[in-house]
């Protein structure tokens, strides 16, 4: 198979012209221009940099590059190129070097670009000698395999230029001699290892005799070759940089998707630019993540730390409404678990030593528990089914794609070699924990369908294969693998197998179609027809999801080379052991921390707004442009429309009567509906309101003098008891149909969710679009049920076991054991609430809930409080503060409609210190009223605002709580207690 390449993507050609343009002015007979300047003494004498580099050039014979423009004209070019690219223009060259900044996003074709800048360049102003420097030995071997591929597509569309390309060896240094001398144009692909150091470390620092007793690098360094730098951010160390100023760069392209630093930007394509213009795959996320509570103790190691000495776990959490979810606590040692997390099941579990360095834990039920290790977590599971879900997806996108010819690969990283090769020493014998999951998970997924048994025939094993760093072997040994980080020169042998094989893999007739690989989540690497990546490890590093999809972002080719942009083809499938708002959310984080702005209108966002005929001038831009756009920009910041780059309040364009034009210059006004379709891209879909003002409310102090109130507060506030008679065969009847009718309770299981995630200007954002799970299996120890069901709700052991056997569903229990307490608990406190309230009887006791004196010390210090969560008063003379909080709607409507009520003389929300104690918990009422009909009578109200009349639709618990409120006012002598809604306020 050999690759297609399209010399015609507007994109690609954007960039290749923004860096020739850099150049204009440059004549292309360079060379003659400045031998006649020399001979004219108008280059300054013999010590001009200029006049140096002809005496060495001539000495060592060299044909090089010869630059005769001054930087105020290479700057007039630079700032004619980020106008039009829509770039921030710049007053001044950065840096002390002509560096330029080319920013595309992995799989956008950016070595297309820089190879293909080379012979543009060399076309039409002659240059002829090119460095490409790159950071590794794997990103060397992509960069020659690239051009392998590409030369022939080069040779068509630049026939007049004849050009010869070399890798640099140590070896061979004297090799360098024909780079220098010749003609043609000249491609040196080196690591900056091969000129990082001095004459002791480096061969091409050392004078040889070869080269008439020159050193290599003088011969480049006479040639001043155009540098062009792949990934330059692993290359910014001061010795790097000053090793690159060696070669006399006449000047320096650098191309990535990620700069850690910036110099002259000349062109940008970011992630967004990429989706948008659907130059990369679109991101699908399946996440696969336990469902139901831990049956055992989960304990994970986050990290260590002292001063003080404490240690971060992820721990099973027990939350207020009972529930279990996994957060990071913060623990010293000795202190016990149960006590931090409120759940029982970590009684007796504390740590017993911390360590540093190495980061572990000693923990006294367990032992050592190094950084990243977790006990618990079923972790196993997952990633069988994370496993078993790349199959899944690899057999379904194979189906779909195989009438179309093109091959479906699937990518796992994993963490450690041992879990592919096992005792194993190559792909044959492998018989890791990982190989065993996938043939027998291939073998059970391919015999659900005859189709899958068509198209994978084989042996699990043929298609499989991992690529590992190889530990080489003494004579008559045997090479071994070993775990490396991915970014040491160890990993190389690595990339480098796996970069032999990039063309390979896409043949038909390659049986490999899973690829097993240790950490290559590094520059280097990657494969068109990558559709799934399978991350069996945690996800960490800063920028490993980006470096994760860089790996598969690509466009994929079908058998004849050609890529194939189809959205419904091209997806990449990332299996992550995360929930996928939580990956679109790293992600996204990941973007932001490198630069690429998400979620922000940006001072050059309406750069790329086409002119109207009108508006164009002679040899004028096409587009707004820069200076435009921050115009634009301006003007809508200065009226409130934009704050920060993000979307205020004011910013309505969908309202009634909003007008765009009264907060722009004229000359925009046409451009209304683009301006505002290019403001609604850079939103988070949905308008971000400005931060709340704050206000403290003031207190009406003159209501706490009216002896009307202090009587009206007596007679609300006094106080109760009650006693509750129950009877037990009616409580175990309506518990165990309870228990019955509740829904069926899942065993522990693994789910696997899919997702479709958009990479959008305005964020990233995740859709579901299919689900799976799988059963838990394992064994583990019950909690003691009865206890616990026991404190929840004051039951004897007796009625809690009689209830457990006559519901027929322990059983359940056995497979999923917490999840099944928490719906026995639920269904038990439902049904006491119920018949608890029905005999419960309250009678008034001396005393009140909350003194009088109390509600006007509390009213005295009342806080600030934020103005969208209060309701400013026509008549504040009716309450007992000028804005009345609520936590509601329905509650925000209540208290308008009692503000212009006549009849209402006095309404007030109860503070939350107002609470009456029922049989389920103590209850905090919402409105006191009093109200005056026929003008005379005094009728004293209790009212709880909710949504709805409907009980079926509350809580069981708000339920017992109302129609214990009723009885309990009813005892105190004010009858009027009732709830009201919206259909009825009940005033």
């Amino acid at each position: 198979m050999e690759f297609k390449f399209d010399a015609k993507q507007q994109y690609q050609l954007d960039a290749i012209g923004s860096l020739v343009q850099l150049f204009d002015g440059q004549p292309k007979d360079a060379e003659a221009v400045l031998t006649t300047l020399r001979g004219e003494g108008k280059l300054n004498g013999a010590q001009d940099q200029t006049s140096l580099d002809l005496d060495l050039s001539q000495e060592v014979g060299a044909v090089g590059n010869h630059l005769v423009l001054d930087e105020a004209t290479i700057l007039q070019n630079l700032q004619a190129v980020q106008d039009k690219n829509g770039l921030e223009v710049l007053g001044t060259l950065a840096g002390d070097a002509l560096d330029f900044d080319i920013e595309m996003e992995t799989g956008t074709g950016k070595t297309y670009v820089y190879l293909r800048t080379i012979f543009e360049l060399a076309k039409t102003y002659n240059f002829t000698k090119f460095v490409i420097l790159v950071p590794s030995v794997a990103i060397k071997e992509g960069v020659t395999t690239s051009i392998k591929l590409m030369h022939q597509h080069f040779r068509d569309l630049y026939p007049a230029q004849p050009f010869d390309y070399s890798v640099y060896s140590g070896k061979f240094a004297d090799e360098v001699q024909g780079f220098a001398t010749s003609t043609n144009v000249q491609i040196m692909v080196m690591t900056i290892d091969a000129i990082r150091g001095n004459a002791n470390t480096r061969i091409i620092h050392q004078a040889r005799n070869q080269l008439g007793g020159f050193r290599a690098i003088d011969y480049l360094k006479a040639t001043r070759p155009v540098v062009i730098m792949d990934e330059p951010q692993n290359m910014e160390s001061q010795l790097s940089q000053s090793s690159i100023g060696e070669l006399d760069p006449l000047a320096t392209l650098r191309f990535s998707a990620t700069h850690r630093k910036q110099r002259n930007v000349v062109y940008r394509l970011d992630p967004v630019d990429a989706h948008d213009h659907g130059l990369v795959k679109q991101i699908v996320v399946a996440e696969v993540a336990q469902q139901g509570s831990d049956a055992t103790p989960y304990i994970k190691v986050v990290e260590v730390k002292r001063d003080p000495w404490e240690a971060k776990l992820e721990l099973a959490v027990r939350g207020a409404a009972g529930s279990l979810t996994r957060r990071v606590v913060k623990a010293k040692q000795d202190q016990e678990l149960s006590n931090l997390t409120n759940n029982p099941a970590y009684e007796g579990w504390w740590i017993t030593e911390l360590s540093i360095e190495p980061q572990f834990v000693e923990l006294n039920k367990h032992g050592m528990l190094q950084q990243g290790e977790e006990i618990g977590g079923n972790s196993d599971s997952i990633y069988r089914e994370m496993i078993r879900e790349t199959i899944k997806e690899h057999f379904r996108k194979q189906t779909i794609l195989a009438s179309k010819g093109i091959k479906v690969l699937s990518l796992f990283f994993i963490d450690k070699v041992e879990n592919f090769l096992g005792d194993g020493f190559n792909n044959t014998d492998a018989n890791g924990q990982f190989v065993q999951w996938f043939d027998e998970l291939f073998r059970e997924e391919r015999a659900k369908s005859p189709q899958w048994q068509e198209l994978f025939p084989q042996d699990p094993a043929e298609l499989r294969r991992g690529y590992f760093s190889v530990l080489k072997a003494k004579r008559g040994g045997t090479d071994t693998f070993q775990d490396t980080s991915g970014s040491t020169k160890a990993d190389d042998d690595a990339y480098d197998l796996i970069m032999r094989d990039k063309a390979r893999l896409l043949d038909q007739a390659e049986p490999v179609r899973f690829i097993f690989s240790h950490s290559a989540l590094r520059e280097g690497w990657d494969n068109p027809n990558v559709f799934q990546i399978c991350t069996l490890r945690e996800m960490g590093a800063e920028v490993e999801r980006r470096q994760t999809i860089g790996r598969g972002l690509r466009l994929p080719v079908d058998e004849t080379g050609e890529r194939v942009a189809d959205r419904s083809i091209a997806q990449l499938t990332v299996i992550a052991n995360e929930s996928y708002t939580a990956f679109a959310k790293s992600l996204q984080t990941e973007y932001e921390k490198s630069g690429v702005e998400i979620g922000r209108v940006r001072l050059q966002e309406f750069s790329k707004i086409a002119l109207y005929e009108e508006h164009i001038e002679p040899d004028g831009p096409e587009y707004f442009g820069y200076e435009r756009s921050k115009t634009l920009y301006e003007a809508l910041e200065s009226s409130g429309m934009i704050k920060d780059g993000k979307v205020t309040a004011a910013y309505q364009p969908t309202q009634l009567g909003f007008d765009l034009k009264q907060y722009i210059p004229d000359f925009f006004w046409p451009y209304e509906d683009t301006i505002i379709e290019y403001i609604g891209r850079s939103s988070i879909e949905r308008y971000v309101k400005p931060q709340s003002k704050r206000k403290a409310r003031k207190l009406n102090k003159e209501l706490f003098a009216n002896p009307e109130f202090e009587e009206f507060w007596r007679a609300i506030s006094a106080r109760t008891t009650y006693r509750v008679s129950v009877e037990r065969d009616r409580l175990i009847e309506a518990t165990v149909k309870a228990i019955k009718d509740a829904p069926a309770i899942q065993p522990l299981r693994i789910q696997v969710t899919r997702a479709g995630v958009k990479i959008l200007r305005g964020g990233t954002k995740a859709t579901e679009t299919g689900q799976r799970s799988a059963s838990l299996q394992g064994a583990y120890d019950l909690p003691d049920i009865i206890t616990e069901l026991q404190e929840a709700t004051s039951l004897t052991r007796k009625t809690i076991i009689d209830i457990l056997l006559d519901s027929g569903r322990l059983p359940e229990f056995i497979g999923n054991p917490n999840d099944f307490i928490q719906t026995v608990k639920g269904r038990l406190q439902g049904v006491l609430a119920e018949i608890v309230t029905e005999g419960v009887q309250y009678e008034k006791i001396g005393g009140y809930v909350y003194e009088l004196r109390e509600l006007q010390k509390d009213g005295q210090e009342e806080k600030d409080r934020f103005l969208d969560q209060m309701y400013k008063l026509q008549n504040p003379e009716k309450s007992d503060f000028d804005y009345v909080v609520y936590d509601s709607e329905p509650e925000r409507q209540f208290a308008e409609l009692l503000d212009g009520r006549s009849d209402i003389k006095l309404f007030m929300k109860l503070p939350g210190k107002f609470k009456i104690d029922t049989p389920v918990g103590p209850y905090n009422p919402d409105w006191a009223i009093i109200k005056h009909e026929d003008g005379a009578d005094r009728i004293y109200m209790i009212r709880e605002t909710k949504s709805t009349d409907d009980e079926v639709k509350r809580r069981p618990t708000e339920n017992a709580k109302i129609k214990a409120a009723t009885k309990h006012f009813a005892a105190i002598g004010v009858g009027d207690y009732a709830v009201a809604t919206p259909a009825n306020w009940r005033v």
